[in-house]
């Protein structure tokens, strides 16, 4: 069905198409149904639908997209990610916008907690620096934690984002900056969703298989046992793909999903090279992060700072220095903050001025 893929599809084609992937009940495994049914018509499957989406409303669609300056791409069209192609239940539209090129650069999932510790979002930060440093796109989700770092990590590179609601719908909020950062570097986000669809607890999974169905292999880090993550490496598996995971801590629950897999058979990663070398890359290009020198302004909310520090913090001690780095307060706020912790009980300091959690 997908073997003589077009350039872009011509608008006569294009409108059914569309009509039959929005119309009510249809999903990806129907739409695929119905075409093999219609011998890969998509004018012709409408006949084989009792509720048609209208005309009107394809249209409508495509000129929404042009006014947001996004685009849809048909399973049929050349810039539709291939690899998506081979999932059962790839999704026969996708809402689309950035460097459309990307969708079929060799890539690797980065994902992980949304609470990430700072370890581990430095940790993700530094993975995806160096996978694409070595030529592989970098994709994610666009949620808090491992994903926001991931992104941040390839945004020079290359960073392929998948929203699970519609594109004009930035979620969290917060991550607005960063997709603009995306886009301005050439990077894509991309959604199975049509403008204008609410961010829905239902749509994250849908969001995870094509996470893992777009890329070669997918990257966990910090995932917790019920989570997102170990549902994309879920799909992963089924997909035939690849699936690494960053071992953790015992008794933080963050890793507990990342240390199930490894003992499952997932590859163990604790550098680039355990990823790379999967795919027959042995000599990896590995990028130095740079360390921020900016100076902070003292923070004086100390409660916020608390929590700011928890957050940050897991049972893996870490240098107060690197914790300095990364918090937006003044050092003797940040040492009052700790101290007040540490007389909490919900910290732990060393004498090597390195700090955990309890």
């Amino acid at each position: 069905m997908f073997k003589n893929c077009k350039e872009k599809m011509d608008i006569e084609e294009k409108i059914p198409w569309i009509r039959l992937a929005i119309s009510k009940g249809i999903g990806p495994i129907t739409f695929w149904n119905l075409l093999k049914k219609a011998n890969g018509s998509a004018k012709n499957a409408l006949n084989l639908v009792d509720e048609i989406s209208s005309e009107e409303a394809a249209e409508d669609l495509l000129i929404q997209h042009n006014k947001s300056g996004f685009c849809i791409l048909t399973a049929y069209e050349k810039y539709f990610p291939q690899k998506l192609k081979l999932i059962k239940d790839c999704p026969p539209i996708l809402s689309v916008k950035g460097n459309l090129e990307l969708l079929n650069k060799r890539s690797i999932a980065i994902v992980g907690a949304r609470n990430a510790s700072l370890l581990g979002k430095i940790f993700a930060l530094k993975i995806a620096k160096s996978i694409g440093t070595n030529g592989f796109a970098v994709v994610s989700g666009m949620a808090r934690g491992i994903d926001c770092s991931a992104h941040e990590g390839s945004i020079e590179t290359g960073t392929i984002a998948i929203f699970a609601g519609g594109l004009d719908i930035i979620y969290p909020p917060e991550n607005a900056n960063l997709c603009d950062s995306i886009l301005k570097n050439k990077g894509v986000i991309i959604s199975e969703m049509m403008p204008g669809t609410p961010i829905d607890p239902s749509l994250f999974p849908r969001r995870n298989r094509i996470i893992a169905g777009v890329s070669e292999g997918v990257v966990l880090i910090e995932a917790a046992i019920k989570s997102g993550s170990l549902i994309t490496a879920k799909f992963a598996l089924e997909q035939g793909k690849e699936v690494f995971a960053v071992p953790g801590n015992p008794s933080d629950p963050r890793s507990k999903g990342c240390n199930l897999l490894i003992k499952q058979g997932a590859v163990l990663v604790d550098s680039v090279e355990d990823i790379l070398s999967c795919f027959n890359l042995n000599s990896p290009k590995v990028e130095q992060i740079q360390e921020s020198v900016d100076i902070f302004p003292i923070k004086e909310d100390t409660l916020s700072l608390k929590t700011s520090i928890l957050s940050e913090l897991s049972t893996t001690p870490i240098s107060i220095e690197i914790l300095f780095q990364h918090q937006n307060c003044g050092l003797p706020n940040l040492l009052v903050a700790l101290g007040e912790l540490e007389a909490e009980g919900k910290i732990r300091r060393y004498a090597n001025s390195e700090v955990s959690l309890l």
